[in-house]
């Protein structure tokens, strides 16, 4: 038996709270656009397809939950335009509550272009948010947070992060962090979170070291329970007692890698909900995330629970 399905997390989850998972964070709408090569600079290429979606790292992995028959609620902020229509509609149309979606006058919802290149799969991303959408002081409401288990961020609007994280640890929840941007002040977010497993380029831009190994060791240092880093198409990794365990990605024929980080979190943190040990959790998470790569679009990339349970 590996080592990690020897390790359980062994944590105290609140009692008596409503919901296992509260998401704040990101949704999008994703305009996917499939193509036969990436584009050279002064050129014209055929789009092969064109899909409209739903995505955002909090969104999706909050559905992913909520699929998988766990109590999630999703807090997050939309304009009020079509492209915010479209994102509530398809936001409801998952089994979570998201009464603490909010509509913002005025504002522009968040949107990407995603260019994928049909042979690799893999994606570029040109996205844009609105400031309006960043919640102001007064605006976040307590009590949307804390009646879960587990508080789930993605840190871009991370005042807001930190607020949350606060008041959930208050709260006796734990804090899950997907995180790929280091912004000034990103230190105080990471020491209230519990579970963090950012991108290698975290780790790397964070750390200043180009090994992210020894990168994840200076992340360590701020004494998360559990400290890892995701690597794309080659799995994941955590730091266990200073030892660095390696959990290889699944190999698929990628026909869209968006959201796949996204799908990643949602199904380790259906994991650790589960009781599950920290193998299980890990190899979970690849398989959901390389059964992702599949499919088309982030929520539309979401495998069912049945078939990534029969590759773990």
């Amino acid at each position: 038996m590996d080592k990690l399905d020897k390790i359980f997390l062994k944590i105290q989850w609140p009692k008596k709270r409503k919901f296992q998972l509260v998401g704040m964070g990101l949704n999008a709408v994703d305009w996917i656009c499939s193509l036969p090569h990436y584009p050279h600079h002064n050129s014209k290429v055929e789009i092969e397809g064109l899909h409209k979606v739903g995505g955002g790292q909090v969104a999706t992995a909050s559905a992913l939950c909520a699929r998988y028959g766990m109590k999630v609620r999703y807090i997050g902020r939309v304009g009020d335009d079509e492209i915010g229509e479209f994102s509530l509609n398809s936001l409801g149309q998952e089994s979570m509550d998201i009464s603490c979606v909010h509509v913002v006058p005025g504002a522009i919802s968040q949107f990407a272009i995603i260019l994928v290149d049909r042979p690799s799969g893999e994606r570029t991303i040109l996205w844009d948010r609105d400031p309006k959408l960043i919640y102001q002081e007064g605006e976040l409401k307590r009590e949307w947070i804390v009646e879960g288990q587990l508080l789930h961020l993605d840190g871009h609007d991370q005042q807001a992060a930190i607020q949350a994280a606060k008041w959930a640890k208050e709260a006796g929840m734990r804090v899950s962090l997907d995180i790929d941007k280091v912004q000034p002040g990103v230190e105080e977010l990471l020491r209230l979170t519990d579970f963090l497993m950012p991108t290698e380029s975290f780790v790397q831009s964070f750390s200043g070291e180009k090994d992210w190994k020894k990168g994840l060791k200076i992340v360590a240092k701020l004494r998360s329970l559990l400290v890892g880093v995701t690597r794309g198409k080659h799995g994941a990794a955590v730091l266990w007692e200073g030892q660095i365990f390696e959990v290889p990605g699944i190999q698929v024929i990628a026909l869209d890698t968006t959201g796949a980080g996204d799908i990643f979190h949602g199904a380790l943190l259906y994991g650790i909900l589960q009781g599950q040990n920290l193998g299980h959790c890990l190899r979970l998470a690849n398989v959901a995330a390389a059964l992702s790569c599949t499919r088309i679009g982030a929520r539309g990339g979401i495998p069912q629970l049945e078939k990534v349970l029969e590759m773990v």
